[in-house]
């Protein structure tokens, strides 16, 4: 479920969900949830549009584009959706014509949900004709999840920026685009019936949720599943084994963790490509991961595989009306008070897999579509080719950063609002080298895994080391970037992780700030951008620094200072980096060791920047950490993985 709707959580989403053990929780409150069943379609939202006799359905995609927030009525479809074969430019028609004609006998039934005046509701939908994503249906129906209704949104960036969409409240730290609402059963049920005897002269069929109940004589026992063995990798010869119970015993949920991959590419931990590659394929963690996240990387997989196993166990004992839960995507949960959220919790089990087959540092095979994706996947087909006018704005910060602090992140969380795209780029001058007090020089590398830290929570920031020995200055390293076609797609390929080449017609902001008129090194800059993009003025484009407690200024050099004492200077430091970060920041530099209840991702917690447990790129001492109770007597998978990167020379 997509689109309108957002997407719905997987358990390792939730909040509460930090460790394996969590994860094992979660399950024993799920088997007594009632659930309903998640169809395989394509969601579709439609809501009420017009007033007095001119009342109709239309469709809502939940963007900020002007015929979303209007409706897409049945005489705008191909305005909507432009691309020749678009599927929701075939099917759409259909289904409106569909609610359209049986529109004056539920009337009734669409006040009693709140719609018949109020368009920010609508009904979420799952379309399905025959075999979709995955899963083969043997009718053409259209399932109706529910009541949502949208968040109030305006539009920051890009077309959208000053474009309101009405809608409920939104509350703090949420973004999602709508929330559920409750509606009355009677209704529904009444308007399924109503729209049905229309339905069924197009062929198609209208039902609601379908409720799951378990099979006679059924149980829900993990146990066994528990008991599985599940074997990872490590090199050609070395592999650890282990059963699902002891590995999530151990595991904590790298839930907002970012990885490099051996492509050079950046992933989320949770990747379950990078599941499908470590369990089902067998690769070598060494072949795949950067060697700073093959933790992340292992405990991902085992959150994943114990959601697929630990699904399996729940799907296998349940069905409906519809049939046994293994023929289609899974079950929704709902259940505020044991999982902690208002939102719905998806269980799919064997179907985390069923679209899955390659993709992770290769190519899918063909079919392949990522559940979740599908919907961006239609969003992305009716999007019009790049043109001179069509570009979005992309923000440049270039900077050595040594080290980047709550200052540098502040810029660049100002731009996040003011670009569609904020692009942090390291460079590596050749006579600013910058040390901390013990003389241990700040890498490039250190200055990425902070940034990771400081901007983990912003969807629309890359960040990126500019490796060319002949482009060392912040400024230059700017300009190649926006440079003359066909120069600025090669100096994107020098950028770790990679990033796309600013494409024609974007617009572009080179970061600055307004202290002492920053703003005026940019000054010549029209020189150096390339003819096809469009320079945005750095006079207007240059945002005020934030400044610290007492209007003090950010200072990398006093920060440097603070890190010759450390444990003395924590609140001090707090102040530059956030608060409860301080412990991953000493372990990016090799100042100490973060405490291992330090490693598991709370709500909201800070994520990125631990340098893992395999030591660093650069030659540091690996210090001995104290036997904690209830630790295995055997190596421990971080012992295991660092002795054997040891043995490979990955580091030394």
């Amino acid at each position: 479920m997509g689109g309108a709707a957002g997407h719905m959580s997987h358990p390792y989403d939730l909040a509460w969900v930090n460790t394996g053990d969590d994860l094992v929780r979660f399950f024993e409150l799920a088997k007594d949830v009632e659930g309903t069943v998640k169809i395989d379609g394509v969601n579709v939202s439609f809501k009420v549009v017009g007033e007095g006799d001119n009342k109709q359905f239309a469709v809502d995609r939940g963007s900020l584009k002007m015929i979303d927030i209007e409706g897409v009525t049945i005489d705008r479809v191909e305005e909507r959706f432009p691309k020749e074969g678009h599927g929701m430019r075939r099917m759409v028609p259909n289904l409106l014509n569909i609610l359209n004609e049986a529109l004056p006998s539920v009337k009734s039934e669409l006040e009693a949900f709140g719609m018949w005046d109020d368009p920010s509701r609508f009904l979420n939908t799952e379309y399905v004709e025959g075999t979709t994503n995955v899963t083969a249906y043997d009718k053409n129906f259209l399932a109706i999840h529910g009541l949502n209704q949208f968040y109030q949104k305006v539009g920051k960036v890009g077309k959208a920026k000053g474009v309101a969409r009405p809608g409920v409240e939104r509350p703090e730290g949420v973004t999602a685009p709508s929330v559920e609402v409750p509606y009355d059963d009677r209704a529904m049920e009444s308007f399924v019936k109503k729209i049905n005897a229309v339905a069924q002269n197009y062929g198609f069929e209208v039902i609601s949720e379908a409720q799951v109940r378990r099979m006679e004589n059924a149980s829900v026992d993990f146990s066994e599943a528990l008991a599985e063995n599940l074997t990872i990798r490590i090199s050609e010869d070395r592999e650890i084994t282990k059963s699902l119970r002891e590995w999530l015993s151990e595991a904590t949920n790298p839930r907002y963790k970012l990885i490099k991959g051996t492509d050079g590419k950046t992933y989320n931990a949770l990747h379950r490509e990078l599941y499908y590659k470590l369990v089902e394929e067998g690769i070598p963690v060494t072949e795949l991961i950067d060697q700073a996240d093959a933790q992340d990387a292992i405990f991902g997989a085992v959150m994943v595989h114990a959601v697929r196993t630990l699904g399996n166990v729940l799907l296998r004992a349940s069905t409906s009306d519809l049939g046994d839960l293994t023929s289609h995507e899974g079950i929704v949960l709902r259940n505020k008070r044991k999982f902690k959220t208002g939102n719905p919790v998806k269980i799919t089990g064997e179907f985390i897999l069923g679209n899955l087959g390659g993709g992770f540092g290769g190519v899918a095979p063909p079919g392949a579509r990522d559940e979740e994706m599908v919907e961006l996947e239609i969003e992305d087909e009716e999007a019009p080719p790049v043109g001179p006018t069509e570009g979005h704005t992309v923000a440049i910060v270039p900077g050595a950063f040594k080290p980047p602090h709550l200052g540098h992140a502040d810029m660049v969380r100002k731009y996040a609002d003011m670009a569609d795209e904020v692009i942090v780029l390291i460079s590596k001058p050749l006579k600013s080298v910058r040390s901390l007090p013990d003389g241990r020089v700040i890498t490039a590398e250190d200055s990425l895994k902070i940034w990771e830290l400081l901007v983990k929570d912003i969807p629309n920031v890359k960040i990126g080391v500019y490796n060319d020995p002949a482009i060392r200055s912040p400024m230059s390293v700017a300009y190649a970037l926006v440079g003359k076609p066909g120069e600025r797609e090669i100096a994107a390929t020098k950028v770790e992780p990679s990033i796309e080449a600013v494409a024609p017609g974007d617009k572009v902001i080179l970061g600055a700030s307004t202290k002492d008129d920053d703003w005026k090194r940019w000054r010549d800059a029209e020189k150096y951008v390339g003819e096809d993009l469009i320079l945005l003025d750095p006079t207007t484009t240059a945002v005020k620094p934030l400044a610290r407690s007492g209007d003090a200024a950010f200072s990398a050099t006093d920060m440097r200072e603070l890190l010759g004492e450390p444990l003395n200077n924590t609140q001090e430091l707090e102040e530059y980096i956030g608060v409860g970060n301080v412990p991953k920041l000493l372990s990016i530099l090799g100042l100490g060791e973060e405490p291992l209840e330090e490693m598991s991702s709370g709500a909201g917690g800070a994520v990125g920047g631990y340098s893992g447990p395999f030591g660093r790129s650069t030659a540091v001492k690996r210090r001995k950490k104290k036997k904690k109770k209830n630790e295995s007597a055997d190596l421990s998978i971080v012992d295991e993985v660092f002795k054997l990167l040891n043995e490979r020379g990955i580091i030394t």
